[in-house]
């Protein structure tokens, strides 16, 4: 009876799945028209009433009233959806449209971030294809988001991972809005090449798709791209297309933010300087008209560059505050620091070097989170008020360090270059030189959907195939929950995160804790030690930092870096946490672990065998217990001396581990001294 119910749960399953992709697709259908229709779309729903609307209704609603900048319509028909009982894929995108509007509309990125950590966290174990799509938007959205703060660094992960997600997922509209933003956070650091190639095929994508906002956002990436390599007469004739483009598509804001950048280009030549002004100053108008505060602060700090060419000083003076004040008030950090360094440049030119070094000294806690083309003007102003001062050794350390950014830009643009000639962005967008390329990718994409539906079939004859061996196991003996499944959230997130990046690049653990954990929290509670945690994150500054997570009152950070310098953020951050507990705590010992990755395992490491992870700390600990440094910090490392030394999968980790370190194929050191082998018989 068991397995009979079983089967016909799976059969209605089958019968009901169909439906549900009809559903979604349905959904993706009316967020486009919203999308490209909003105040039409907006006017035919508010005819209706508002208590017969589903929770899909108050989705396209939210779209609408983003796109037509209504804040306080927007925010309330998100709420309406997460206030109801709607499916986990609709509350995903209801976060990603709260995020959106606190973006877009409020200009508050940190909130916007929160709200895409819990569409994340939703999205993060589904697997069906609308899922991943959708988690793939949530990853873009982050890219941005971070980019907006000027972490550009943060960034890029994101837009990699969301373009690793659409590629996997075999979804060709998520590819191209992956590749978009890449080429965008590429051509932001001076990466040109990177950029030019996510940007040439993305215009493939984009024509195969007949994606009209997405040819007319690669236009406006490769007028970005010929501008970053002064070769502004393309530069231009790819952003008059993109701003002819968003006319047609009567989307105002991507058409002001064009009509900047023609006025910047415009700016680069003198003799253009009054084509400038009337590019310039229609976009301030547009932008204030609109209650975009970016784009007026944009609008401003161009005008300001104007007015230096002009030379009126005490004009672009005003010019260069009004934006900073703007930007400062809206915590938009790259457009911040672009404005600051122009100011700062101008004062120079005055002769007004205390102003202008009281600016660089703001900028520099922030430098090595500045966009490449940044980082060359710091260094360069800071070179010319250094000399000025006669710091002749501080001078030459900055213009070693300027030069040395200038030589890297300079090399990106020949590579370029290099690519232009050889390939040439024209005749990649011309039909007749890839006419053929582009029919055969178009029949790809047809020939892909018709796989997709019958793997979607195949995957639900393995599921009944599967359903009288899974109730036989159920019948056998009890279930036992694996370690993802006890796993908290914000863990699991961690592992996926680490998978990812060890994939990639030379990856580190370093696990904390306090010795006198429990006591701690027996003392002062839970939160005491929350706080100096938070504390802690807040006030680390570590470039190689790709993820972090609190699990078990363990703090573990995965960076990607070399042996020596983990090594030595091992014993630096643990210093610095330690600081952070109750005086009394701060005195007693504290644990830290180090793992190299690629040592533990020679074969990409699975979530299974990150999520045992936590057992190699609680067993280097116990062992290292067994003979007990006198030093307060107690700084361990596991290194693996043989390919495959332990199976991090097994359910047996821990002994397996122990036979490993016995027989020395993994060996413990603490503080720098090797653990004897031996110490693993202690415990076994």
């Amino acid at each position: 009876m068991l397995i009979r119910n079983a089967l016909l749960s799976v059969a209605l399953l089958s019968l009901a799945l169909p439906s549900t992709a009809q559903a979604s697709e349905h959904l993706q259908l009316r967020l486009n028209e919203a999308s490209s229709n909003a105040e039409h779309v907006s006017n035919k729903l508010l005819s209706q009433p508002t208590a017969s609307f589903s929770s899909e209704d108050w989705l396209v609603l939210g779209l609408t009233q983003l796109r037509l900048r209504n804040k306080e319509a927007a925010m309330d028909a998100a709420e309406h959806v997460l206030q109801s009982s709607a499916p986990a894929y609709l509350q995903a995108q209801a976060y990603l449209l709260k995020a959106q509007i606190y973006g877009i509309l409020y200009r508050d990125t940190a909130i916007a971030i929160t709200q895409l950590e819990r569409a994340e966290l939703i999205l993060q174990d589904e697997t069906d294809p609308f899922s991943l799509q959708l988690y793939s938007d949530v990853l873009q959205n982050f890219a941005q988001a971070y980019n907006q703060l000027g972490h550009v660094q943060k960034a890029i992960p994101y837009a990699e991972r969301s373009l690793t997600l659409a590629l996997t997922g075999q979804q060709p509209e998520a590819e191209l809005k992956a590749r978009i933003m890449l080429g965008r956070l590429a051509l932001q650091n001076n990466a040109y090449n990177q950029a030019y190639q996510n940007l040439n095929l993305a215009l493939q994508l984009a024509t195969v798709l007949q994606d009209n906002e997405a040819l007319a956002s690669i236009h406006f990436r490769l007028g970005m791209a010929y501008r970053k390599i002064e070769d502004h007469k393309n530069a231009l004739s790819h952003l008059l297309q993109a701003k002819q483009r968003y006319q047609q598509l009567q989307q105002h804001s991507s058409y002001t933010y064009t009509l900047l950048f023609i006025g910047e280009t415009y700016l680069e030549d003198i003799n253009t300087a009054e084509q400038a002004s009337q590019y310039l100053h229609e976009a301030l108008t547009l932008a204030r008209q609109q209650d975009d505060l970016l784009r007026v602060g944009m609008a401003m700090q161009g005008l300001g560059r104007l007015a230096v060419l002009q030379k009126e000083d005490e004009q672009a003076l005003q010019f260069f505050n009004d934006a900073l004040q703007l930007f400062r008030q809206q915590n938009l950090q790259t457009y911040l620091h672009e404005s600051s360094l122009a100011l700062a440049e101008l004062l120079f030119q005055r002769h007004q070097y205390a102003e202008a070094n009281a600016l660089l000294a703001e900028l520099l806690p922030h430098i090595s989170q500045l966009a490449a083309y940044l980082q060359y003007r710091y260094n360069e102003l800071a070179s010319k008020l250094a000399a000025q001062q006669g710091n002749w050794q501080l001078a030459y350390t900055s213009m070693q360090q300027a030069s040395t950014q200038r030589f890297e830009q300079f090399a990106e643009q020949n590579k370029l270059q290099l690519d232009l000639i050889n390939n040439g962005l024209s005749q990649v967008a011309a039909a007749s030189q890839h006419q053929t390329e582009l029919a055969q990718l178009q029949q790809q994409l047809q020939q892909q959907q018709r796989y997709n539906h019958f793997l979607m079939l195949a995957v639900l004859l393995l599921v009944l195939a599967a359903i009288p061996a899974l109730v036989w196991r159920k019948w056998r003996k009890p279930v036992s929950q694996s370690t993802v499944s006890l796993a908290s959230a914000d863990w699991h997130n961690f592992c996926q995160r680490t998978q990812h990046q060890s994939a990639k690049t030379t990856l580190h653990l370093l696990a904390f804790a306090p010795a006198a954990v429990t006591e701690l929290k027996l003392q002062f509670g839970a939160q005491r030690l929350q706080q100096a945690v938070h504390t802690f994150m807040q006030q680390l500054d570590c470039a190689q930092l790709t993820a972090s997570c609190v699990n078990d009152d363990v703090l573990w950070l995965a960076l990607h870096t070399d042996d020596d310098t983990a090594k030595a953020l091992q014993q630096q951050l643990s210093a610095q946490l330690q600081a952070l507990l109750p005086e009394r705590f701060a005195n007693q010992a504290f644990i830290s672990l180090r793992l190299a990755l690629p040592q533990l395992s020679d074969t990409p490491w699975q979530l299974a065998e990150l999520n045992a992870l936590p057992e190699a700390f609680w067993l280097s600990w116990a062992l290292a217990a067994t003979s007990p440094p006198q030093q307060q910090l107690w700084l361990l490392a596991l290194h693996g001396k043989a390919a495959r030394a332990c199976e991090w999968h097994s359910n047996m980790v821990r002994q397996d581990l122990l036979n490993a370190i016995r027989l020395g194929s993994i060996e413990l050191s603490c503080n720098n001294t090797l653990l004897p082998a031996s110490v693993a018989d202690e415990l076994i």
